[in-house]
């Protein structure tokens, strides 16, 4: 039973560096990340990596929101919104909306 629980000690270790890492090149992926531990349900054991992805991603979003929804597949502009909600993040859908003009 311990070398079990040593086993998972190692690969939460694992994980969270690979998280720090995806934080730091590929915002968007980490997010995917965050929804794919919180599946798990796991994130506990992540909570200040999933806070940094999240505030990472929002500084991203808030400089063009257009562009960021314009570029991006549903799925990935869906997490944009979800998982900040989620954390009690205040997410407003105005400035992402398209002007019908």
């Amino acid at each position: 039973m311990d070398t079990l629980y040593a086993k998972e000690i190692v690969l939460v270790k694992e994980a969270k560096q690979v998280m720090k890492k995806l934080i730091s090149e590929d915002p968007m992926e980490s997010l995917c990340m965050v929804d794919f531990i919180q599946r798990l349900g796991i994130d506990h054991h992540f909570q200040d990596h999933i806070e940094a992805a999240l505030e990472k991603q929002h500084f991203i979003v808030s400089r063009d929101p257009i562009h960021f929804v314009q570029t991006h597949q549903l799925y990935k502009v869906a997490l944009t919104f979800r998982l900040p909600r989620q954390g009690a993040y205040c997410v407003n859908a105005g400035p992402y909306k398209q002007s019908s003009s």
